[in-house]
C-alpha cells in the first residue's frame, strides 16, 4: 500500500513544475489494467497519478533504486525493481501479482527512454504477456513529446483492449510476436489521435 500523504503531496508539487493536458481521460479504467506507454523521461510514470493515487505500480530498472533515499521514494511510489540484464523472474512475478490483485501496472515496452525522437522505438517484447496471463485489459497511454519543466506536457489515454484470443493458450514465438504487433499498432494509433487533437487545436488558434 502506498503512503497516500506522500503520493498526494509529491504529485501536487509535480504538477506545479510539470503542467499537463490529457485527452480522452475517460478511457482510464477503474479496475485492474496493464498501462503501456511510450517512454521519454524518468518522470513519465508520475503523469499516471492524475487518475489514481493508489494501487498504481510500475516496473523500474534496479539501478534507479541503488541509493537508499531513491529506493525509499520509488518504493513508496509503487516502483517494482527489475534487472534488465537477466530474466528477472522475481520482478515478473511481483508485476503479475499486482494485476491479479486488481491493481494497475505501468510498463514501458520500449524498454528504455526514447532519445531518438522517433514516434515509438522497437518494442522489447513481453509486456503483453502480463496482460494475457492475468486476463487484464491493456490501455495505451501516449506522450507527444518529452516532458520539460514549466512546459505543458500533452498525452492521451487510448481505449482499453483485451488480448483475449491468447487467454488459456500455450504461447509460442508466433503468439508473442503477434501480441507485440497488436500492442505496437494500438500505441501508434493512439499517438496519431493525440497528434490529430493537437493539429485541430492549432487550426482553431490560427482562425
Amino acid at each position: 500500500m502506498h503512503n497516500q500523504f506522500y503520493i498526494r503531496s509529491a504529485y501536487f508539487l509535480f504538477t506545479l513544475f510539470f503542467p499537463s493536458k490529457v485527452y480522452d481521460k475517460e478511457n482510464f479504467p477503474q479496475g485492474k489494467a496493464l498501462i503501456v506507454a511510450n517512454h521519454y523521461s524518468a518522470i513519465d510514470p508520475a503523469f499516471m497519478y492524475r487518475f489514481v493515487k493508489r494501487d498504481l505500480f510500475f516496473l523500474c530498472k534496479k539501478e534507479a533504486m541503488e541509493k537508499k533515499v531513491a529506493k525509499k521514494l520509488l518504493a513508496e511510489a509503487g516502483a517494482i525493481p527489475i534487472d534488465r540484464q537477466t530474466n528477472d523472474m522475481r520482478a515478473m512475478m511481483n508485476a503479475m501479482k499486482v494485476l491479479k490483485e486488481g491493481k494497475k501496472l505501468v510498463i514501458f515496452p520500449e524498454g528504455t527512454r526514447n532519445k531518438t525522437g522517433e514516434e515509438l522505438q522497437e518494442l522489447k517484447g513481453g509486456a503483453g504477456v502480463f496482460a494475457v496471463k492475468t486476463k487484464s485489459p491493456v490501455v495505451p497511454v501516449m506522450f507527444l513529446k518529452k516532458p520539460r519543466i514549466f512546459r505543458r506536457t500533452f498525452y492521451i489515454v487510448g481505449k482499453p483492449f483485451e488480448l483475449d484470443e491468447f487467454y488459456d493458450k500455450k504461447l509460442v514465438k508466433e503468439d508473442y510476436d503477434k501480441i507485440d504487433s497488436i500492442i505496437r499498432e494500438k500505441m501508434l494509433k493512439t499517438r496519431e489521435k493525440l497528434k490529430e487533437y493537437r493539429r485541430k487545436k492549432g487550426k482553431k488558434c490560427k482562425s
